[in-house]
């Protein structure tokens, strides 16, 4: 008789500790929000878990990746529309320079005003983004253009080179962020000292060349541009598709690992109301089995 009760108390504590446990459980899914606290809560749910979190991680690096190209782009386009600018005042100080209206005088004042585009182009040149110049090539912690006499030049150095700087904006996708500097500027700076030079030694007709040739430049740095813009549509259709993979991976992992909040409420009350239940029922056992033991 003794030890049906006995194993009747045990049979009781083990149901009770259940029941305490599933208690427990409601009351950690509850306070987390999870249900998937610990790999031994359903190991083949965290796997699933820990390969969503793998994706998220990657597309966070490409996303970081992608920003960085945004800005690079825009920042050069940025300085592309500033460089046309200069060039299309260079342009029209060349028309004013063949105008037979004007003197060796006016066309040293002008001259001067071309000097001081030069000044300002060799600025554009050296442009940085995030402490890199933007139109060294690969070689981005290099001043890319210099004069060889301050204020005065009779020829703009380039101390970068023709790499290409690439962005990752997909699994085994990258894509150039930067406009070979040496190629443009090169001859957009012979070309404005060309002209100087022709105004300021009264050149009419070589002025007229020159003025030719800053149109040139003028629709080199137009298709540049354009360039630049295809990229950018490029890296803002990848941004696109990696907010759809965020949002998709991160529904998937929701549905692993996030608790249904309504759904554990009624399991906690349930559970408690089984844990009451099987704590008042191994007392009673328990106390019976004590004064059973005293008779």
């Amino acid at each position: 008789m003794r030890v049906t009760n006995a194993s009747t108390a045990q049979r009781l504590i083990q149901n009770m500790q259940t029941a305490q446990s599933q208690l427990t459980t409601s009351q950690e899914r509850l306070s987390t929000g999870l249900k998937i606290n610990r790999p031994s809560d359903d190991p083949v749910g965290t796997s699933g878990v820990m390969a969503d979190q793998a994706v998220l991680d990657r597309i966070t690096h490409q996303q970081t990746s992608i920003t960085l190209a945004q800005g690079e782009l825009d920042q050069t386009d940025a300085i592309l529309g500033s460089v046309g600018s200069l060039l299309n005042t260079a342009q029209q100080l060349s028309i004013q320079g063949t105008s037979g209206s004007i003197g060796p005088s006016t066309r040293s004042q002008l001259a001067t005003q071309v000097s001081q585009l030069i000044t300002q182009m060799v600025s554009l040149g050296n442009t940085t983004y995030n402490g890199r110049h933007i139109f060294a090539g690969q070689q981005t912690q290099t001043v890319p253009f210099a004069e060889n006499t301050p204020g005065a030049p009779t020829a703009v150095t380039y101390a970068g080179d023709a790499g290409q700087v690439q962005r990752e904006i997909a699994d085994g996708q990258q894509i150039p962020v930067n406009v070979n500097g040496g190629q443009l500027f090169a001859p957009i700076f012979q070309k404005l000292i060309a002209l100087r030079d022709a105004l300021q030694s009264n050149n009419v007709a070589v002025v007229s060349t020159a003025s030719a040739g800053i149109s040139a430049e003028v629709d080199n740095v137009l298709a540049a541009r354009t360039q630049v813009g295809a990229l950018t549509q490029r890296v803002t259709l990848a941004q696109t598709e990696l907010t759809n993979s965020t949002q998709q991976v991160q529904v998937h992992m929701s549905g692993l690992q996030d608790a249904d909040m309504a759904q554990e409420a009624v399991n906690l009350q349930t559970r408690e109301t089984a844990y009451q239940a099987a704590l008042a029922a191994t007392g009673r056992s328990l106390n019976e089995s004590l004064l059973n033991f005293l008779q």
